[in-house]
C-alpha cells in the first residue's frame, strides 16, 4: 500500500468511519483502508491533490464494495453541507507518535475479560449511534442545491457534476444514487454525466418534461415561455412530458419546446457559446461572423452593426476568450481587415473587410 499524507479531518470524518449499515463491515473498514475513507473526505472538500486522486481512483476501481463506500461518504456529506474546518492536523505525524509510544512499551498491559467486554460493548454504542445518525439522514428529505453566483459546481454521487446559474437549483431525491439518477431541476443547468448504459440519468423540469441521457454534456434552461436544451458531446432524449418518447439530440444540436404550442424544434448550431456563463468566455470554431456578432452582443451586452453584408457567412476562428471587449474587436477586424468604429456608449459599427 503507497505511503499517504492526509491532512485535515473535518467533524464530518467521524461520520464517515460510522457510516455502513453492517457494524462489522464497519469495523473492517476503519482496520484495514482508513486512509481512503480520509481521502474521500478531501475530495468532497476539493482539497484532494493529483496524486491522491489517483490513489483514491484505483481504490475505487479495485471493487464495487470501495464504491459503495464512496456513494454513502458522499451521500453524508450532502447531507451534512456547510461545514467550515477549523483545525488541520498532521495526521502521520499524530500516527508516528502513537507508533512511538506503543514501542517503548516495556510491558504488555494486561487487561481483564470485564475490561475487554466493557471496550466492545462501548464501541458497539458508538457504532450503533452513528449508524443510527446515518439512517436518520438517509431518510430526511431531498438534498436541495441552490447556486449563489453563476457557474456554482456541484460534485453528485454517481461522479456527474452539475453547474446551476445564479438562482437555479437542483434537487435530488433522498435515494440518489449510482443505481437511481433521477434530479429536479429549476432555473438553468449545465450537466456534466458519468458514462452509465445501465443506469440513465433523467433531469424532470417544472413543466413536465424530462432529459434523459447515458452519459453526455448538456444544458437545460426554463423561461417562462420555452425550454431549451444544448447538447455539447454524446446523446441525450428530450420529451415534453414523460408520456411521450421525444427527440433524440446529438452534439451541437438545440431543442427548443415552446410551452403554449407543445411543440419541440431541432436546430443546429454553429456556436456553443450559449455555454458561455459555464465556460468563463466565447469560443469560435469556423463560425459565420453573423453569428459571431449575436454571440458578442448577447455576452457583453453591446450593440454590433456589420455594413457589409458580404462578411455574413464568412468562418471566424478564435480561442476561448473573456477580454474586454475592445480587445476581441480589434483582433476581430485585424483578422478580417475590417475597420471599427464606436459609435456609442455600448455600441460598434465594422465596416469593410476581406474573407479568407
Amino acid at each position: 500500500m503507497p505511503k499517504m499524507v492526509v491532512n485535515g479531518v473535518g467533524v464530518r470524518g467521524s461520520y464517515f468511519v460510522l457510516m455502513a449499515k453492517n457494524v462489522q463491515k464497519t469495523v473492517n473498514l476503519i482496520m484495514r483502508e482508513p486512509e481512503y475513507i480520509l481521502l474521500l473526505e478531501k475530495r468532497c472538500t476539493g482539497e484532494i491533490s493529483q496524486e491522491e486522486s489517483r490513489q483514491l481512483e484505483t481504490w475505487l476501481n479495485a471493487s464495487g464494495e470501495n464504491r459503495k463506500v464512496a456513494e454513502q461518504v458522499d451521500q453524508i456529506w450532502n447531507q451534512t453541507g456547510g461545514y467550515t474546518k477549523t483545525f488541520q492536523p498532521n495526521l502521520e505525524l499524530d500516527f508516528q507518535k502513537v507508533q512511538s509510544r506503543i514501542r517503548v512499551q516495556s510491558t504488555p498491559m494486561k487487561v481483564s475479560w470485564t475490561q475487554r467486554l466493557m471496550r466492545v460493548a462501548a464501541v458497539g454504542v458508538l457504532l450503533l449511534a452513528g449508524i443510527w445518525g446515518w439512517n436518520q439522514l438517509n431518510t430526511t428529505a431531498d438534498t436541495i442545491y441552490t447556486a449563489s453566483t453563476d457557474a456554482q459546481a456541484f460534485p453528485l454521487a454517481d461522479g456527474s457534476r452539475v453547474w446551476l446559474r445564479q438562482g437555479s437549483s437542483l434537487s435530488l431525491g433522498s435515494r440518489f444514487s449510482s443505481e437511481n439518477r433521477q434530479v429536479v431541476l429549476k432555473g438553468e443547468g449545465y450537466f456534466q454525466v458519468a458514462h452509465d448504459p445501465g443506469h440513465p440519468f433523467t433531469v424532470s423540469l417544472d413543466n413536465g418534461a424530462q432529459v434523459k441521457v447515458l452519459g453526455t454534456e448538456f444544458d437545460v434552461k426554463q423561461e417562462a415561455n420555452q425550454t431549451t436544451v444544448l447538447v455539447r458531446s454524446g446523446k441525450v432524449r428530450f420529451s415534453a412530458n414523460k408520456d411521450t418518447e421525444g427527440s433524440v439530440l446529438t452534439a451541437n444540436q438545440k431543442a427548443v419546446f415552446d410551452h403554449q404550442a407543445a411543440k419541440i424544434q431541432l436546430q443546429q448550431v454553429s456556436s456553443l457559446n450559449e455555454l458561455a456563463w459555464q465556460t468563463g468566455g466565447l469560443e469560435f470554431v469556423n463560425t459565420p461572423l453573423e453569428q459571431v456578432f449575436k454571440d458578442l452582443e448577447r455576452y457583453y451586452g453591446i450593440q454590433l452593426e456589420m455594413r457589409n453584408p458580404d462578411m455574413r457567412q464568412c468562418p471566424h476562428t478564435a480561442p476561448l476568450t473573456s477580454q474586454p471587449i475592445e480587445k476581441v474587436l480589434e483582433s476581430l477586424a485585424l483578422t478580417h481587415q475590417m475597420t471599427l468604429k464606436r459609435t456609442g456608449e455600448q455600441s460598434y459599427v465594422l465596416s469593410g473587410g476581406t474573407c479568407r
